[in-house]
This record gives structure tokens, C-alpha cells and sequence, in this order.
């Protein structure tokens, strides 16, 4: 009967939870079947290549807007590389995707408010721009993409079912709102598809993690939640970035997580830590980049990610001594 009625608790913990956020979730979804069945981030991702310096600027952009996770956004960068988009754009477009997309921003207004949206999305804008800036950077002083890839990878499209790289083969043509198009189906067919596959995407990460804030708040000793998200303490912060490198933490998963302890005085830096240092670094990428890619190659993308973060969870807390 203990277990029982704790199982309930928490069932009961998360519909009140998801009540309260699913018409932002609804709306997130909306905004990205709307952009993809538009194909602006198509006809955006086309134009990459020639932009020339700009291209770090717009690739930022374009990850921001782009509903792509950190696993699907570097399929998308390999083969945008292999089609000649530099090095430092790439970087940019990999860096900034993870952090925040149109379901990921209405989310985070619901979940911490405009204020900490704004941030997470001020956050996504300059990691893009500093993974591309510091990636440029390097390769004025030799860095050459030829010389990163551990071997010469087969020419061809990532589309096609028979793509000789499994790890970069993509199964896009499988999806729902694909197999609509190829009937001829109308925009408003297309549209609906779309959001349903969105919504499925973004509510398994919702639903993960509203169901780790939830355990958390239950089972985690209020002291240990305190010494971590609400001290501000950079021992602590420099750990939550650290910590999180590993797990596969989405923008949305990280707000779901944090929404449930923003009654606490959460302090800006933790928080920061949390939201950009989680999404941007995935365990299934890092799988992939030591696959493909040379060590140094790992190390510039892990680095920029890591270094990246402890500058906006700083920056960020310096907001609050400046009383802004």
C-alpha cells in the first residue's frame, strides 16, 4: 500500500504539473510545425555557404530557430561541412542548436518566466557566436578541417536508405509528415503531421523531465538542492557544469527540471550552469565526434562547450550583483 500510494503521489505531482505548462508546450509545438512546413530553416541552411563572414551570424540564427536536439543537429553539420560550409559556422550552428528552439523558448517562459527565457535564449545566441568566433580564430592559426576527420567519408546523400555510414545515415524519409508530402498530401495535412511529430519529440522530454523534478523534489534532501542550485557557491557551479556533460539533458528536459524548484531562490549561475551545460553537451554527440572526428577536433568542441558555459553562468550572476 506504501508504494502504491507513493506511485499515485507522484502520477498526481506531474498531471498538476503538466496542466499547468501544456498550453506553452501546444504552442511551441505549433510555432516549429509551422516553421518546418514553411521550410524557412531549409531555405536559411541553403544559403550557408554564401554568406561568407556573416555565416557565423546566420548559422547562430538558424540553430536558435532549428528544433533540432544536439543529436540531430550533427548529422545536419557533418553534411553541411561536407558541402563546404566552413569550419567556424559549423561550429556555431552545433554549439547554438541544442539551446534553444521556438517550443524550447514558450516552455521556459512558462516554466522560469520571461526573464530566464530571455537569458536562456541571450545564452544560445552567445555561445553560438563565441563557438564560432573561437573556431575562427584557431583556424587562422592553421586549423584545417581536412586534417580533423579520423577518415575520408563516403560521398553521397545522408538520406539515401543504402548511405554506406550508418552513424550519419538519416531515416527522415520515414516520418510521418515525409510519407504525407510524397502523397501529394495538402498543407494543412502536412502541418498537422508535422505537429504531431513534434509534439511527440518535445512531450517524451517534457514528461522526463517533470518526472525528475518531481523525484527530486520528494526524495533529494532539501540541503543538498540548496547547496547546488541556490548558493551560488562557484565550487558548486563549476560541479552542476561538470556533472551535467554527460547526461542527456534537452532545453526542454532542463526547464521541466528547474521548474519545479522556482519557488527556491535559485541562483542565477546554477541555474545557467544547468540550462546551457546540460543541452549543449550530449553523451550520444560525444560518442559520435570520437568517432568521426580526432581527438583535437573533441577537445576543441568539448572545450568551447565547457568554457562557454562557465562564462554565461558567471556573466549571468554578475547581473544580480549589478542589481539588474
Amino acid at each position: 500500500m506504501a508504494l502504491f500510494h507513493e506511485v499515485s503521489a507522484v502520477g498526481q505531482d506531474m498531471l498538476a504539473e503538466i496542466g499547468a505548462i501544456w498550453p506553452y508546450f501546444a504552442l511551441g509545438v505549433a510555432l516549429e510545425a509551422w516553421i518546418r512546413t514553411k521550410k524557412w530553416h531549409l531555405k536559411i541552411r541553403r544559403a550557408l555557404t554564401r554568406y561568407g563572414p556573416w555565416a557565423v551570424l546566420v548559422a547562430t540564427v538558424l540553430g536558435i530557430v532549428s528544433p533540432l536536439c544536439a543529436c540531430g543537429i550533427l548529422p545536419l553539420t557533418i553534411s553541411l561541412i561536407l558541402g563546404g560550409l566552413p569550419l567556424a559556422p559549423a561550429m556555431s550552428l552545433l554549439v547554438a542548436s541544442p539551446l534553444m528552439s521556438p517550443a524550447g523558448y514558450t516552455l521556459a517562459v512558462k516554466n522560469l518566466g520571461p526573464f530566464w527565457a530571455n537569458a536562456e535564449l541571450a545564452a544560445a545566441v552567445f555561445m553560438g557566436l563565441f563557438a564560432g568566433g573561437v573556431t575562427h580564430w584557431f583556424e587562422t592559426r592553421g586549423l584545417r578541417l581536412e586534417t580533423l576527420f579520423r577518415k575520408e567519408l563516403p560521398k553521397g546523400n545522408f538520406h539515401d536508405p543504402d548511405y554506406p555510414e550508418e552513424i550519419l545515415r538519416c531515416h527522415c524519409n520515414e516520418m510521418l509528415s515525409k510519407r504525407v508530402e510524397a502523397r501529394g498530401g495538402n498543407p494543412v495535412l502536412v502541418f498537422l503531421a508535422k505537429a504531431w511529430e513534434g509534439g511527440v519529440k518535445v512531450g517524451k522530454y517534457v514528461l522526463i523531465g517533470v518526472l525528475i523534478e518531481v523525484l527530486a523534489r520528494r526524495y533529494v534532501p532539501n540541503e543538498w538542492i540548496d547547496r547546488l542550485l541556490v548558493s551560488g557557491d562557484p565550487l558548486a557551479v563549476l560541479g552542476l557544469t561538470l556533472a551535467v556533460v554527460p547526461l542527456h539533458i534537452t532545453q526542454i528536459t532542463a526547464s521541466a527540471i528547474l521548474f519545479g524548484f522556482s519557488d527556491l531562490a535559485i541562483s542565477r549561475a546554477a541555474g545557467m550552469a544547468f540550462l546551457v551545460g546540460g543541452p549543449v553537451t550530449a553523451l550520444p554527440v560525444m560518442g559520435v565526434f570520437l568517432t568521426l572526428f580526432k581527438p583535437r577536433m573533441f577537445a576543441l568542441y568539448l572545450g568551447l562547450c565547457l568554457v562557454g558555459t562557465l562564462i554565461v553562468a558567471t556573466a549571468f550572476q554578475a547581473t544580480a550583483w549589478l542589481g539588474i
